[in-house]
């Protein structure tokens, strides 16, 4: 089976809003088509991050953009509405003249020292 690797992906921001009582935060989304690719191998991980995550991959995506969360859209389920634990959390944005690579993970690092961050 061939993956796609030309996909639509969500991106999420955070927006704190600041109240009297305590603080709010907002979330927005942008879909956007991305080439999302998965980054293979440890050593390449830590080139890359400084420590190891069991998955990640890199979204090149169009213009600038920036993002605290990425997830993958479902067919009839509204972003709003998508559950927090499928968002997957954005480990590095890199800028380059016309696009963005969103280097993004499912789980918490692991350092040399094999200690979960």
């Amino acid at each position: 089976m061939v993956a796609r690797r030309f996909r639509p992906i969500t991106l999420v921001t955070v927006k704190k809003v600041h109240s009297a009582l305590d603080d709010k935060e907002i979330p927005s989304f942008q879909t956007v088509m991305a080439h999302v690719t998965e980054v293979n191998g440890a050593q390449l991980q830590n080139d890359l991050f400084g420590k190891q995550y069991t998955m990640t991959w890199v979204a090149r995506v169009r213009g600038n953009v920036f993002a605290k969360y990425v997830f993958y859209p479902r067919l009839g389920v509204e972003d709003k509405y998508v559950n927090k634990r499928s968002y997957l959390t954005v480990v590095q944005i890199r800028k380059h003249a016309n696009r963005t690579d969103i280097y993004f993970a499912n789980d918490t690092g692991v350092t040399s020292d094999e200690l979960e961050q």
